[in-house]
């Protein structure tokens, strides 16, 4: 089950590949951020590793792993996937590690896929060392690149790689996912849809935090009795039933279910 939303032919591009036996080594994943570029590269990489018939079935063991983040074939690379704080580029000693992870055989899975999340933040020494390894691409090996301006990359690894476009999502296909995949109201989907500029990732955000701040804030004043069923607002140390008028004291609506996926990027 591809999550990908909005970005139909990119996935029947991958997914045509994938039937017929001719996926590249190298993808290169284009667009602005919060189109579903790292979602479209945890499902290819879902679809490649998938021990189902059809793939990407996203409930099978290796699927799990990878939406996880625990599958040993499956490594993300980029500023914010270090061990340190996010740094300003994507340093020769990160590529050297995936050097070495591309020449062994995959582990658990049938392929080993690297995701290089910003691309564009490669140094020059990264650049230089992972375009020998696209030269000389191993049978099972997949790097996915993701960058929001292929014209800051080296025209030596765009060459090399299949380009896939992802571009900003309509809004009323923004509109739509809210509603039904994360149970937005139609009328704050409809707000934040607009509002996104085709970056589901970004509404998908808002959203939550929107729900969050709605859960969080009420807590520091209100009290649920469980036992008797009713809310109870504390306020100074006097408890009191709230009365017919205090809107605050309305439920906080549920936040989305499981099996839902929790992010979109």
């Amino acid at each position: 089950m591809w999550q990908v939303v909005g970005q139909a032919k990119a996935v029947n591009l991958l997914q045509r590949s994938l039937e017929n036996g001719r996926l590249a080594h190298a993808y290169l994943f284009v667009g602005p951020r919060h189109v579903g570029k790292m979602t479209l590269a945890l499902n290819l990489a879902q679809a490649l590793n998938c021990q189902e018939e059809e793939r990407p079935c996203g409930s099978c063991r290796s699927c799990s792993r990878i939406a996880l983040g625990h599958h040993p074939d499956v490594q993300v690379l980029g500023r914010n996937h270090s061990a340190d704080a996010p740094k300003k580029e994507i340093g020769i000693d990160q590529m050297r590690e995936i050097q070495h992870a591309a020449s062994l055989r995959p582990y658990e899975g049938s392929y080993r896929v690297f995701i290089i999340d910003g691309a564009e933040h490669l140094s020059e020494e990264a650049a230089n060392s992972l375009l020998k390894t696209l030269e000389e691409p191993a049978a099972d090996v997949v790097f996915l690149l993701l960058t929001t301006d292929e014209g800051l990359l080296p025209s030596t690894i765009v060459s090399r790689c299949q380009k896939i476009e992802l571009p900003p999502i309509p809004t009323k296909t923004i509109e739509q996912a809210l509603i039904e995949h994360w149970g937005a109201t139609e009328e704050r989907a409809r707000g934040l849809a607009r509002m996104c500029h085709g970056g589901l990732g970004w509404a998908i955000s808002a959203l939550v935090i929107s729900l969050l701040l709605f859960i969080a804030l009420p807590v520091r004043i209100f009290r649920y009795t469980a036992d008797r069923g009713r809310v109870s607002i504390v306020r100074g140390g006097v408890e009191r039933a709230p009365g017919k008028n205090d809107r605050r004291c309305r439920r906080p609506p549920a936040l989305p279910q499981e099996g839902i996926p929790k992010v979109y990027s």
